[in-house]
């Protein structure tokens, strides 16, 4: 039998039974449906979520100081830890597994006013490299550099809740803002930041200026603090498989400058922003494969809905299997008949399937975007495996019902009523 001729016998006997073949076909296309949607909304969570972890820094890890809680050398337990400037230095110089560091210094309640307008928003002192840390991007302008930090030049990097309210809809580049009288020349203006998750409020709402003049112009009002004080160190390890080891080396430094136990966690108040996004992955993850588990469970039950089809077909052509092998069909013929009529409900059920989980996805990514959800995404990881399922599964479902129809012997089939 030529290829031509089995395609049309194929297509010949699922017509006369459309009904059957159309419910036979739904289970798979069910099943395919199901992989590529619930892997897609797993895929879209995790992106959000990486997203969400991007706006926030890349590979960060913040460090605040805490309260002891165990006793160290001759210290009591109790005592406040204060980082200074000299521990951002101490653990720049020492601290191999770092990559980047800056101090960080916030004021929040400083005025800002243009002559459109005023208002009072965050103001932080920072080093250039924790623009890179931190994901500080630009809409326009310029970041800032190492030489606006080390003359304590008095320029600044606007959020776009600043812009807005301080300067309307005019181009805030090159104007001027007063922060507490003092006036900052505006060389950037944000990326509008679809921010979620922070530490010390959202960047579309501060102002960021080099570190060294936030120490001259703003420092520190509590009068029993040293103006040396910081509020906190953002820092980068070299890579994510180094954060732990970065977030010890830390520890270590400052607890023998700030003559701590460092087997005191509470010492030192540590953000290690991986470990938790690594931790929620994890889980999303674990999630996709469940999904991805319970897809194909559904494509198999859908494949043993064509393999029962499949035998009652064989019952039902029993006389006309034994007509075609008393006139000298081969075995090989049969087998490849009733294979192929199984394929053939397979493949196009799954090429519906993956047609509507196409479109579903589509659709549903025409939708604004809600939080912590990119919308339907099929990686091609998901479609290889909705393929890879449904092929698999036409071979199973169609292998056993022919092998019946191909060793049925002649003289039975005749006989049969």
């Amino acid at each position: 039998m030529g290829l031509q001729e089995l395609f049309r016998q194929t297509f010949a006997n699922l017509r006369a039974n459309r009904l059957r073949s159309l419910l036979t076909m739904f289970g798979i296309l069910w099943g395919i449906v199901s992989i590529i949607l619930m892997n897609a909304m797993g895929t879209g969570m995790m992106t959000a979520q990486r997203q969400k972890t991007r706006a926030l820094g890349q590979n960060l890890i913040i460090v605040w100081g805490g309260l002891t809680t165990l006793q160290s050398e001759t210290f009591q337990a109790g005592r406040r830890i204060r980082l200074t400037f000299d521990d951002y230095l101490a653990v720049r110089e020492e601290c191999r597994l770092l990559s980047r560091i800056s101090p960080e210094f916030q004021r929040g309640s400083l005025t800002s006013r243009t002559p459109l307008n005023s208002g009072v928003f965050q103001t932080h002192g920072v080093y250039p490299e924790y623009q890179q840390i931190r994901t500080i991007e630009l809409d326009r302008g310029r970041l800032m550099n190492d030489r606006d930090n080390s003359e304590g030049r008095r320029i600044c990097l606007i959020g776009s809740e600043v812009r807005d309210q301080l300067f309307k809809e005019e181009d805030p580049l090159g104007r001027t803002i007063h922060i507490q009288n003092l006036p900052y020349t505006v060389v950037g203006l944000l990326l509008k930041k679809d921010q979620n998750s922070n530490y010390s409020g959202p960047d579309n709402k501060k102002i960021f200026i080099p570190f060294s003049s936030v120490m001259r112009d703003f420092p520190n009002p509590l009068p029993d603090a040293d103006r040396n004080v910081i509020d906190q160190l953002i820092v980068q390890p070299r890579s994510v498989q180094d954060s732990e080891g970065a977030e010890i080396q830390i520890r270590q430094v400052l607890g023998r400058r700030q003559h701590f136990d460092v087997r005191d966690e509470d010492a030192l108040k540590i953000w290690n922003t991986i470990t938790t996004s690594r931790m929620v992955l994890e889980i999303f993850d674990s999630m996709g494969r469940f999904l991805t588990f319970v897809g194909i469970i559904t494509l198999a039950l859908g494949g043993l809905g064509v393999t029962n089809i499949m035998l009652v077909s064989v019952r039902e052509r029993t006389r006309e299997i034994g007509i075609r092998k008393a006139v000298g069909a081969t075995r090989r013929s049969i087998l490849l008949q009733f294979f192929s009529e199984a394929m053939a409900i397979t493949l196009s059920a799954g090429a519906g399937g993956l047609l509507l989980a196409w479109t579903i996805c589509a659709l549903v990514n025409t939708l604004p975007k809600l939080d912590f959800f990119a919308g339907l995404i099929v990686s091609p990881a998901t479609a290889m495996t909705a393929v890879g399922g449904l092929v698999l599964i036409g071979l199973l479902s169609g292998i056993y019902p022919a092998m019946e129809a191909a060793e049925m012997d002649p003289i039975e089939a005749l006989r049969y009523e």
